[in-house]
C-alpha cells in the first residue's frame, strides 16, 4: 500500500467530499485537469479467472478519454498520477500527486473532439520470444536483469534482502532450538532457455521459484511479491455489501511439474482437503520448493467481489484488506483491482478463488 506524505491528503482520501484529477506527463509536457475526461484501470496478480496463482506476470493498463486531438500519443511513455483538488486554490491539494504507474500508449483512436487511449506498462511487450543477451547458463538474477533491460524496465527486486519467516498471522517462525528462521532470495542457475519460451514465461518461472508473482510497480520497476498482512480495514460505510464465499480457501499443498518425468510436491495433495496450487517450473528444486512452501503454506482467504465507493489509489495488487460487517472479519487479498475515474474515484476489488461447489 502506497504511503502518502501529507495528512490532509490522507484525510481527504477517506472523505466523500473530494474531487480527483488525473495527470500524465513526459518530456514533451503535461496533460491534466479537465483535459482527462474519464479513465479506468485494470490490474491483476493472477492470470487465472478463478484462482490465485504462483508466478503470474500480468501487465497493467489504463483506458483514458482525453479532450486533446492534436497530440500524437501512440508509442510514447507517460508517468501517470492521481491528485486531489484543493478547493481553496483549485490546485493540487498539499502539492502531492499519487503515482499510479508508467505506461506506454499502445492504442489511440480519435472520435469527435476527444481521443481514446489504451496505456499499458512494459510487460505488455513481454509475450515476445526470449533470446538471451547474456551467456548461458547463468544465475536467475542475471536472467531477470536481462529480460528487464530488453523490456525497458528497471529490475526493482533486491537480491540482498534478508526476510524473517512468519506464519499467516505475522508471527516469527522459530525452529525447535529457539532460533529465529529467516530466508534470503535464492540464487539458482538457469541452465538453458526452453524452446519458444517468452519473456513473460521466463519471468513467471523466476517468480514462482520464489513463491511470488510479478508486476510493474508505480515507478515503472519490475517487482515480485506475495500477499502479506492486512493494510486497511473496510466496512459498509465505504463499500457496497460484498459477495463472499461460504468458506475460506486454505492452501494445503503445492504440486510443481518440473518435466515430463519429474514432479515435486509438498503438503497435502488431496484437493478435497483444501486448495492445492499446481504449476510448472523447469528450474524448481526441492530446496526452492521448501522455501516457498514456508512462505505460502496455510495462506487463507475468502473469494470476494466488492465495490469500493471511496476508491483508494493507495491500494496495490497483492495488498490484503480486511472487511468487517461489525460482527465478523474477512481477510481479502487483492488479486484484481480496477479503478474508475470521472472526477470521482471508485474501485472494483476482487479476490479470486474456486467456488464452494468446485472445492467439494
Amino acid at each position: 500500500m502506497y504511503t502518502v506524505q501529507n495528512e490532509p491528503v490522507s484525510q481527504r482520501i477517506e472523505s466523500y467530499c473530494r474531487t480527483w484529477r488525473l495527470w500524465i506527463d513526459n518530456a514533451e509536457g503535461v496533460i491534466s485537469g479537465d483535459s482527462i475526461m474519464s479513465a479506468d484501470s485494470s490490474m491483476q496478480a493472477t492470470s487465472l479467472s478463478d484462482d490465485i496463482e504462483l508466478g503470474a506476470v500480468c501487465s497493467q493498463s489504463w483506458n483514458m478519454t482525453i479532450s486533446d486531438t492534436e497530440t500524437a500519443f501512440l508509442g510514447k511513455e507517460y508517468d501517470t498520477y492521481l491528485y486531489l483538488v484543493d478547493y481553496e486554490t483549485s490546485g493540487i491539494l498539499s502539492d502531492e500527486k499519487i503515482p499510479m504507474g508508467r505506461f506506454t500508449c499502445v492504442k489511440s483512436k480519435k472520435s469527435g473532439g476527444s481521443v481514446q487511449l489504451t496505456m499499458a506498462d512494459r510487460l505488455y511487450f513481454s509475450d515476445k520470444p526470449y533470446v538471451p543477451h547474456i551467456p548461458m547458463p547463468n544465475w536467475n538474477k542475471a536472467v531477470e536483469d536481462d529480460i528487464c533491460r530488453q523490456l525497458g524496465l528497471q529490475n526493482g527486486n533486491d537480491y540482498t534482502e534478508v526476510r524473517l519467516l512468519r506464519d499467516k498471522n505475522g508471527r516469527r517462525l522459530i525452529d525447535k532450538n529457539g532460533k529465529v528462521l529467516y530466508s534470503k532470495y535464492f540464487y539458482f542457475k538457469v541452465s538453458s532457455v526452453p524452446k519458444d519460451v517468452t519473456m513473460r514465461q521466463m519471468l513467471s518461472y523466476l517468480a514462482s521459484a520464489q513463491g511470488e508473482f510479478g508486476y510493474v510497480d508505480r515507478y515503472g520497476k519490475y517487482v515480485r511479491k506475495w500477499y502479506g498482512r492486512p493494510v486497511k480495514t473496510l466496512d459498509n460505510n465505504t463499500i457496497d455489501l460484498p459477495t463472499l464465499s461460504e468458506r475460506q480457501n486454505v492452501i494445503v499443498g503445492i504440486i510443481c511439474k518440473v518435466s515430463d518425468d519429474v514432479t515435486l510436491s509438498l503438503g497435502v495433495t488431496d484437493t478435497t482437503q483444501g486448495r492445492v496450487l499446481e504449476f510448472e517450473n523447469p528450474y524448481m528444486t526441492e530446496s526452492l520448493l521448501k522455501s516457498l512452501w514456508r512462505r505460502i503454506g496455510g495462506f487463507s482467504w475468502y473469494t470476494t467481489e466488492l465495490y469500493h465507493r471511496l476508491g483508494d489509489p493507495r491500494f496495490d495488487i497483492g495488498d490484503v484488506v480486511t472487511y468487517t460487517n461489525g460482527t465478523d472479519s474477512y481477510d481479502i487479498p487483492i488479486t484484481n483491482l480496477g479503478f474508475t475515474f470521472d472526477g470521482g474515484l471508485s474501485a472494483d476489488i476482487s479476490a479470486v478463488g474456486l467456488s464452494v461447489e468446485e472445492q467439494l
